[in-house]
């Protein structure tokens, strides 16, 4: 047969070889296999039976040099009975090698009996020439003619001797060298692991980390044949670069059937970015977190492909995203809705917008029950399954209540940078959802919340690009939650909160009074603004929620309903609470509580009375009664001076509005009952304010228990050294001018001086 030309595919033993021919268009290029005439290597093993001597060092020997590479060959006879080829391989053009004679020359092959009766029979100087090759290499002790002790140097298994965890364990993230075996599709190699000695070599199945390629499954037996649009295509792409090539292995991971994923590094490059760049594959979701150099390369290689449209990605249009100020922008957080939903409003439009967090979810516990059939037709068991998607317990759902909470202490109140990745349409009774990426800086919302297991990701078709900008990064997150079993990955029962009303009656409300009063100041969170002086408060150290009013001041009051008229600047005054308060951390103090369970007192954001706050922007005015019991009274009429005096919000209709009010109330009021009584003034405030006694029997009373406090004052014995005194609290304190005892109520307690300034509840002066 005259001589052809061909390209090395790949080497099966130290006799046997695969050539190809060139490709012609998009197909893959015949092959055929081709026997050394009249020589004989040792064979490799497989799963039932191992390695020859020397058969590895032999198959190597031609893999050196031959594979890749064009050679020219011709038939010099077959074998009719098993349709095998035997021939003769050139290789080179100046310097022409007959790669029968090198083989046969440098000891890993030799002559077969045939080959030698051929001979006798004088079939050609051909075969004088190989065993005189033989010969020598016998003489010289090359190859499989070495001393015995020499054989079998490889060790090697073909299946994975332990679990392919622990394997992966050993070697996870290590660069170990290897040889690609056998290239199943575009992204499943068969591939020999060489790690260090005296580890043997170990034959794995790898999946390329971070891709898909296409299908290509034929000859399987009982199996149909899968060839997916360009799998042969993307399979002859990595034939040509890896088949038998030497490669860096990083094994990265396992996939569900225990096949590895691992990346596989080439000198002349990374096979995934280039299958991608050529648009042979996609990115894989379920394994681009693997990938140890990351995957931005990877998502930059797509990228090309798509914008250039090729192969897999032929007719692709990119989805339109919205563009400038309507994707991209800076807001305010107003509120939080829940673990993966929040408020924000525009800071250039002012618009108020509800956002989802891409490409995550809150946790839903799914408890499975299920029912089993006996089938005595085909003698097998059955199991239905039917899914109960309600929480274990419906209070709260576990986990839920701790994101909210990480989204609150991190987001309320700041700016963040909003983009809008996709929007979810309205369906079955679900309103439309913007979703977007949130960033404070480089906190991401959705990356915090998976990497503590408190949310989990949504799971994207390969081909739905309706997902988050930040989907790997998200992904690695869920990852890393997984591996350190945090959250709702934990083998552990969630946490369960159950958080108390401590204002559900007044009753109720006056078990915790004394021990809030004797507390002092309390952290707590609004948890919602009834108007601007009343607020729901979560006590998170003590797990309960109160009523809570601010004493000392009355703010306008909005309609309770759409029908109901509210008071004057009472939506204004609402808006910049809520603007101010809502899910802030606070301080408060409690002082009382009112008839209906609400605890009245003052409170704190950021170190600043509140109180004192709406007063100074006129949403507020000093309620004197409760102002003249507080320990901040002063600071209270200054602020409603200040207001006053630059008419601010409601003071600026005092000369119309609110004085026709009064005018109106006086109108409709029922005359009032006049009495005159006797009384004394005990103390001037201001010009319109004083305390005052009224002269009756109970003075005789008071006169009584006066004398009884001077008396039992007498006794030092009755003095206490460990007393420490506490806000509210009602104590006996002598008097300076007279150094008479008295009763009285803290009002302030000064740690620094080591002193507390008391009203004395009888007289109504302050010291």
């Amino acid at each position: 047969m005259a001589n052809q030309k061909a390209i090395v595919k790949s080497i099966l033993s130290g006799d046997t070889l695969i050539l190809r021919g060139r490709p012609s268009g998009n197909q893959p290029p015949p092959e055929r296999q081709l026997n050394l005439a009249y020589i004989q290597a040792p064979r490799l093993g497989n799963q039932k039976k191992e390695d020859e001597p020397f058969a590895f060092e032999a198959r190597e020997y031609l893999r050196g040099f031959l594979v890749g590479k064009e050679v020219t060959f011709r038939v010099d006879y077959n074998i009719p009975t098993t349709g095998r080829e035997y021939g003769t391989i050139l290789y080179g053009n100046e310097n022409v090698t007959n790669v029968t004679q090198m083989v046969i020359k440098e000891g890993w092959a030799k002559v077969r009996e045939d080959g030698r009766k051929n001979k006798e029979e004088s079939r050609g100087e051909e075969i004088e020439t190989l065993i005189a090759l033989e010969s020598d290499a016998k003489s010289a002790g090359k190859g499989i003619w070495q001393t015995q002790d020499q054989e079998n140097s490889r060790k090697v298994n073909y299946t994975l001797q332990e679990e392919p965890r622990e394997y992966l364990d050993k070697y996870k993230g290590l660069v170990v060298e290897g040889i690609i075996e056998q290239v199943r599709d575009g992204s499943s190699l068969r591939v020999l692991f060489i790690p260090p000695s005296p580890a043997p070599q170990q034959y794995l199945n790898i999946n390329i980390s971070g891709i898909k390629a296409p299908i290509v499954r034929k000859d399987v037996p009982d199996v149909e044949d899968l060839i997916e649009p360009f799998g042969e295509e993307a399979k002859y792409f990595v034939e040509t670069r890896l088949l038998q090539r030497n490669v860096k292995v990083i094994l990265e991971g396992l996939s569900g059937n225990q096949a590895f994923f691992a990346s596989i590094l080439h000198p002349a490059g990374n096979i995934a970015e280039a299958l991608l760049t050529s648009g042979l594959a996609k990115v894989a979701d379920r394994s681009i977190t693997m990938v140890t150099d990351g995957h931005t390369k990877l998502r930059a290689a797509e990228s090309i492909a798509k914008e250039k449209q090729l192969r897999l990605w032929q007719g692709h249009v990119a989805r339109n995203r919205a563009g400038g100020d309507d994707h991209e922008f800076e807001a305010t957080v107003t509120r939080i809705i829940s673990g993966d939903t929040i408020s924000v409003k525009h800071n250039r439009t002012g618009v108020e917008r509800k956002l989802q967090l891409s490409s995550i979810r809150q946790p839903k516990y799914v408890k499975f029950n299920f029912i089993i059939i006996f089938s005595f037709q085909n003698n097998k068991t059955f199991k239905l399954f039917s899914i109960d998607n309600r929480p274990k317990d419906p209070k709260l759902p576990e986990y839920n209540f701790d994101a909210k909470e990480l989204l609150r202490k991190k987001l309320i109140g700041k700016t963040v940078k909003v983009t809008i990745d996709y929007s979810k349409p309205a369906t079955d009774g679900f309103e439309a959802k913007d979703c977007a990426t949130i960033k404070l800086g480089e906190f991401n919302a959705a990356e915090a919340l998976l990497e503590r297991g408190l949310a989990h990701i949504i799971r994207h078709r390969r081909d739905d690009e309706d997902r988050s900008s930040f989907y790997d990064q998200l992904m690695i997150a869920e990852q890393k939650a997984q591996n350190s079993t945090k959250g709702i990955h934990s083998p552990k029962d969630p946490p369960v909160y159950r958080i108390i009303d401590a204002s559900e009656n007044a009753a109720k409300a006056k078990q915790f009074l004394n021990s809030l009063q004797r507390a002092g100041r309390v952290p707590g969170v609004v948890d919602y603004v009834y108007n601007a002086s009343r607020f729901k408060i979560y006590i998170p150290r003590e797990s309960y929620k109160l009523t809570f009013v601010l004493g000392g001041i009355r703010a306008p009051r909005p309609g309770r309903n759409p029908s109901d008229k509210s008071e004057p600047f009472a939506v204004e005054a609402s808006e910049f609470a809520t603007r101010r308060t809502f899910q802030r951390d606070v301080d408060i103090e409690v002082e009382n509580i009112d008839k209906t369970g609400g605890f009245i007192g003052t409170m704190w954001i950021k170190n600043e009375n509140f109180a004192v706050m709406l007063l100074r922007d006129g949403f507020a005015s000093v309620h004197d009664y409760s102002a003249s019991q507080s320990s901040y009274s002063q600071q209270l009429y200054a602020a409603e001076e200040s207001a006053k005096t630059e008419k601010k919000n409601i003071w600026s209709l005092q000369d119309n509005e609110v004085s026709k009010e009064q005018e109106v109330a006086i109108v409709t009021e029922v005359e009032p009952r006049k009495e005159y009584v006797d009384i004394v003034v005990t103390e001037i405030i201001s010009g319109g304010r004083f305390y005052l006694q009224v002269i009756n029997d109970d003075i005789h009373k008071l006169e009584k228990m006066m004398s009884e406090f001077s008396l039992y004052h007498k006794n030092n014995a009755s003095s206490s050294s460990s007393f420490t005194p506490k806000n509210n609290e009602m104590v006996s304190a002598q008097f300076t001018e007279d150094n008479r005892w008295y009763r009285a109520k803290i009002r302030k307690v000064i740690p620094d001086s080591k002193s507390a300034e008391v009203i004395y509840v009888d007289y109504g002066n302050v010291s």
